[in-house]
C-alpha cells in the first residue's frame, strides 16, 4: 500500500485533481486581474491619474510594457472600454465585486472537489482496511481491531485533511507564485522584498506550530491528570466524611495541580513567543514592502495604487503560505497513520498467506502429518497428529476433556491454523485453500456462533451462495429439521404478527384457521386449556392491564409501564372507582413478593423469572411497604401510588395465584374496558388495535388470533396440547409453511437476547446445513444437550448427511448409537490419538496428542 498521503490521494482521485488544476489555471488571470483591479481603483478611479486632460478614459486596457530597446511602445492585448470619470469609478467598483464572486465560486468549487476526493480517498482506505480483514486468517483478531481503530478514529480523524492534501500546495504556490510576479511586474525590488520576507515566515512559522503543538499536548495531560484527581476525590468521598480529611484533600489537589500547571509553563512560554514571532515577521512582511517601494519609488514611478495591489498580494502569499505549512503538519500526521495502516495490511498478508487456485474436491483423503496446534482462547494443545480418513465418510472425534477434539475441529474447518505439519484433503494444503471455497466444500459449525443484525432467515443464510435459490425455503426446512429448530421456528412464527394490509389472503385464512381451532378445541374437550377473549367477561389468565385494553398497544402511549401515569386512563380508572382498589392491590403484590423472595439474591434466575419488579427496585418497593406499614402521612405520594397501581396492572390471577382479584373487582374491569374503547380519544385511537372476533389483530401473536384468547396457566400441560392442536389445524389447512414463513422473518438480536446456548449454536449449525456442504464439522451443537436429545441429532446429521461426510466432536459416544457404526472413530486420549478405521475393522497405533 502506499504509505504517502498525497501520492495516494493523487492516484485514487485523478480525474478530479485534473478538474481542479484546470479551475485553478482559470483562476490565476482572475487573481491578477484582481490585483490589478486594486491599481486602477486607487491611481485611476480615486486619483484620476488616468485623466489628466481628458474627459474619459479606457477601462480594463490590457498592455505589456517592454523595455524601451526592444519596443517603444507597450504592446496593447486589449483596448479597454472609453468611459468618464463616474462611469469609470463605477465600473471599477463593480469589477472588483465579480472579481470578489468568481473568486468565491472558485472557492466554492474547489471546496465540492476537495470533499468528493476525501469521501473517494476515505472510501478506498476503508475498502483496503476491509479487504485485508476479510482474507486475514482468523489468529489475526489482534490486528483486526487496530485496525478496525485506524478505520474509525483514525480515518475519521484525518478525511477533512486527505480532500485537500493535493489541493492545498498547489493552490498555495500559484497564489504565491502570481504575489511574486505581479510584485516584479511593478518593480523587481518589491519582488525581491516579498521573496525574502516569504523565506523568513517560512522559517519561524513550523517553530511555532511546533511550539503550539507542545501546548496542546501539555493542556490534555494537564485535563486528563485534573479528571484522574477529580475522579480519585470521589472514591474518597467516604473516607473524608469518616475522617474530615477535606481540608488536607483541598490542598492535595491545589498542590498537585500547581506542580503540573508549572510543568506546563515552558510551553505557554514557547508558544507565546513564538506567536510573536510570527506576527513581527508577517508584520515585516509588509514593512519591507513599503519601505522597498518608499527607497525605489520616487526613481521609478511606483505609484500608490501599484504599492496597494502588491501589498495585497503580499497579504494573500501570506496566508497561502499559512496554509501550506499547517498542510505540511498534516501530511506529517496522516504518513504515520498511512505506515500504521500499511503496517496492520501486512500483518494480514503474512498471517494470510496466498490462497491456491483452484477448487478443492468434493471427496478425498483428509490426511494430518505431524500436525500441532494451540488454541490461545482456550489453551487446549495438540502435538504429532497423524492420521488419514477416506471423504466422504461419518468420523466421530471423541474426547472426554473436549479440548483436543475440539481443537482439531477447529483445524479441519478453518478456525486454527497448524503450528507444525500438514492437513490436507486430496491433496490440497487446507491452510492455503481459498476461504470461500473451502467453507462451501467443508462448512464449520462451532466457535462463537456470530448472529447478525436482521430476521432469522438472513441469519440462516448468512453464508450461502445461492440464497435465492428455487428450492431454498425446502432447504432451510431441511436445514432447521436436522438441527432440532423446527419447534423454535414454528414458536417464534406464533409469536410473530401477520399485517393484514400486505397479507390479505393470509390473514383471511387465519381467521378461518380460528374457526376450526375454535371447533377443534370443543371437539377435543379442552375448553378448560383456553379461555376466549371475550368483550363482556374478565380474562383471568391475561393481565389487569391487558383485561383494561382489550386490545395490543401500538408504541409507546399505552406500553404496560406507562399506563399508570397516562391522565387517559388515569381518569378510566377514577371514574370506575378502581384507583384505590389498584393500589391496594398493588401494595399486596409487592408485599407478598417481598416476602417469597426474601432469602432468594438480587440477580437469581428466579427472581428475575418470576418478580413483578427489578433487582434495582427492590429496596424502593421495601421501604414503601414499610412506611405504609407505619401509617405516615406522607407514605404514599402520587409517585407511590403510579408504581404501586403499575405493579397491580401485572398481575394475572391464573398465572400469579395470590388471590387479590374478587367479583366486584373484576366486574369494575370490565366496565373499565367498555369505557378506554368507548371514550377513547380519535388522537389516541392509533395508539391501540383492539381484539374483534371477526378479524386478524395486526399487532397480536399469530397465536393469539388462532386461539382469540389465553392458554391457561392454572392447568398442567395445557400449552402442550393447545400448541399440539394449532399444528394440526395448520397443518390439515396447508397453513404450517405460512407459519414457518413468519417464525423465519422475525427479528433476531445480534447479541443473542431471548435465546439459550443450544439455540445459537443450532443456528449455527443449520446455517452450515442449508449450503449442503461436501463436508460439514460440527464442534459445538451438542453440547449442553441431555444424552437422548443429542443422540437424537446425531441420527439427524447422519440421515441428512448420507453419502457427504460428517465430523462430530462428542464426549462420548453410546453403543446404542453406534448403529449402523461411524467410518471412523478419533480418539482423543492423554497418551495420543487413537484412530478406528470401521470400514476396514483396523485401529491405527496410539499417536501422541
Amino acid at each position: 500500500m502506499e504509505r504517502n498521503p498525497v501520492r495516494f490521494v493523487w492516484k485514487t482521485t485523478r480525474a478530479l485533481h485534473a478538474a481542479a488544476i484546470a479551475l485553478l489555471l482559470i483562476a490565476i488571470p482572475i487573481l491578477w486581474l484582481g490585483l490589478d483591479l486594486v491599481r486602477v481603483a486607487i491611481d485611476d478611479a480615486i486619483a484620476g491619474r488616468v485623466f489628466d486632460g481628458r474627459s474619459a478614459a479606457p477601462f480594463l486596457r490590457v498592455a505589456l510594457t517592454l523595455p524601451e530597446r526592444i519596443a517603444e511602445e507597450p504592446i496593447v492585448f486589449l483596448q479597454g472600454i472609453s468611459l468618464d470619470r463616474g462611469k469609470f469609478v463605477m465600473a471599477s467598483v463593480a469589477a472588483l465585486l465579480a472579481v470578489a464572486l468568481a473568486l468565491s465560486i472558485g472557492a466554492l468549487l474547489f471546496g465540492a472537489i476537495q470533499t468528493v476526493a476525501g469521501a473517494r480517498v476515505l472510501a478506498r482506505l476503508r475498502r483496503t482496511i476491509v479487504d485485508g480483514i476479510v482474507g486475514a486468517r482468523p489468529s489475526a483478531r489482534e490486528d483486526v481491531r487496530h485496525a478496525a481503530a485506524l478505520a474509525g478514529e483514525g480515518l475519521a480523524r484525518e478525511g477533512a485533511f486527505l480532500g485537500s492534501a493535493v489541493l492545498t500546495p498547489a493552490v498555495g504556490a500559484t497564489i504565491i507564485a502570481v504575489a511574486l510576479i505581479y510584485a516584479g511586474s511593478v518593480d523587481w525590488w518589491l519582488s525581491v522584498a516579498l521573496a525574502a520576507t516569504l523565506l523568513i515566515i517560512a522559517f519561524v512559522w513550523p517553530r511555532r506550530l511546533d511550539a503550539l503543538s507542545r501546548l496542546s499536548d501539555s493542556r490534555t495531560g494537564e485535563g486528563a491528570a485534573l479528571r484522574r484527581l477529580l475522579v480519585d476525590l470521589g472514591r474518597r468521598l467516604p473516607a473524608m466524611r469518616a475522617h474530615g480529611t477535606a481540608g488536607f484533600e483541598r490542598s492535595r489537589v491545589s498542590e498537585d495541580l500547581a506542580v503540573r500547571r508549572q510543568s506546563a509553563r515552558p510551553a505557554e512560554r514557547d508558544a507565546s513567543a513564538a506567536a510573536a514571532l510570527t506576527t513581527l515577521a508577517s508584520a515585516f512582511v509588509l514593512v519591507a514592502i513599503v519601505a522597498a517601494g518608499a527607497w525605489v519609488g520616487p526613481a521609478r514611478g511606483i505609484t500608490a495604487g501599484e504599492m496597494a495591489a502588491v501589498l495585497a498580494a503580499a497579504a494573500a502569499a501570506v496566508l497561502a503560505l499559512d496554509r501550506m505549512m499547517d498542510w505540511q503538519r498534516g501530511v506529517e500526521a496522516s504518513r504515520r497513520l498511512f505506515e500504521e495502516i500499511a503496517r496492520a495490511l501486512g500483518g494480514f498478508q503474512s498471517r494470510g498467506r496466498a490462497a491456491q487456485s483452484g477448487a478443492l474436491p468434493g471427496s478425498g483423503v483428509l490426511a494430518a502429518e505431524g500436525v500441532a496446534a494451540y488454541d490461545p482462547a482456550t489453551g487446549a494443545r495438540i502435538t504429532g497428529v497423524n492420521l488419514s480418513i477416506v471423504m466422504p465418510a461419518h468420523v466421530a472425534l471423541v474426547d472426554g476433556s473436549g479440548g483436543s477434539a475440539k481443537l482439531f475441529a477447529g483445524l479441519v474447518g478453518g478456525q486454527i491454523d497448524p503450528s507444525v505439519g500438514r492437513l490436507t484433503f486430496a491433496g490440497v494444503d487446507l491452510p492455503f485453500a481459498d476461504p470461500g471455497e473451502r467453507a462451501r466444500r467443508i462448512a464449520y459449525a462451532g466457535g462463537d456462533t456470530i448472529l447478525i443484525a436482521g430476521t432469522l432467515r438472513q441469519n440462516l443464510l448468512y453464508g450461502c451462495q445461492d440464497a435465492a435459490a428455487a428450492d431454498i425455503d425446502q432447504r432451510l426446512l431441511e436445514a432447521v429439521t436436522t438441527a432440532g429448530l423446527d419447534g423454535f421456528v414454528h414458536a417464534r412464527g406464533l409469536a410473530g404478527t401477520v399485517d393484514p394490509k400486505r397479507e390479505h389472503k393470509l390473514a383471511s385464512a387465519l381467521v378461518d384457521a380460528r374457526r376450526a381451532v375454535q371447533a377443534a378445541i370443543t371437539s377435543e374437550n379442552l375448553r378448560a386449556c383456553v379461555e376466549p377473549f371475550d368483550p363482556q367477561r374478565y380474562n383471568h389468565n391475561a393481565t389487569v392491564g391487558e383485561n383494561i385494553l382489550f386490545g395490543v398497544p401500538l408504541g409507546d402511549t399505552f406500553r404496560e409501564s406507562n399506563l399508570p401515569s397516562h391522565p387517559f386512563v388515569r381518569a378510566i380508572l377514577e371514574s370506575e372507582g378502581l384507583t384505590k382498589p389498584l393500589t391496594a392491590m398493588g401494595t399486596a403484590v409487592a408485599q407478598n413478593i417481598i416476602e417469597i423472595f426474601a432469602d432468594i439474591p438480587d440477580g437469581h434466575p428466579l427472581f428475575d423469572r418470576f418478580s413483578f419488579f427489578t433487582a434495582a427496585e427492590r429496596s424502593y418497593f421495601q421501604d414503601l411497604i414499610e412506611r405504609k406499614n407505619e401509617r405516615r402521612r406522607d407514605a404514599e405520594s402520587s409517585r407511590d401510588r403510579e408504581r404501586l397501581i403499575g405493579l397491580a396492572l401485572r398481575y394475572s390471577e391464573n398465572r400469579h395465584r395470590l388471590g387479590l382479584l374478587d367479583a366486584d373487582t373484576e366486574r369494575r374491569l370490565v366496565g373499565a374496558r367498555e369505557a378506554f374503547a368507548k371514550l377513547l380519544p380519535l388522537s389516541l385511537q392509533p395508539a391501540i388495535e383492539f381484539y374483534h372476533p371477526d378479524r386478524i389483530c395486526a399487532a397480536a401473536s399469530v397465536q393469539d388470533n388462532l386461539l382469540f384468547g389465553r392458554i391457561a396457566q392454572d392447568r398442567a400441560g395445557a400449552e402442550t396440547e393447545v400448541r399440539a392442536l394449532i399444528q394440526r389445524v395448520l397443518t390439515n389447512r396447508g397453513l404450517n409453511h405460512e407459519v414457518f414463513r413468519v417464525g423465519l422473518d422475525s427479528r433476531i438480536d445480534i447479541r443473542g437476547d431471548g435465546l439459550d446456548p443450544r439455540e445459537i449454536a443450532a443456528i449455527d449449525l443449520a446455517r452450515c446445513l442449508v449450503r449442503r456442504p461436501d463436508i460439514v464439522v460440527v464442534e459445538r451443537a451438542l453440547d449442553g444437550l441431555s444424552g437422548p436429545v443429542a443422540e437424537d441429532l446425531i441420527k439427524r446429521l447422519r440421515r441428512a448427511m448420507i453419502g457427504r461426510g460428517l465430523v462430530i466432536v462428542t464426549a462420548s459416544l453410546p453403543p446404542n448409537l453406534d448403529q449402523p457404526p461411524f467410518d471412523s472413530i478419533v480418539r482423543f486420549e492423554s497418551g495420543g490419538t487413537r484412530i478406528e478405521d470401521r470400514r476396514s475393522s483396523q485401529t491405527t497405533a496410539l499417536e501422541p496428542a
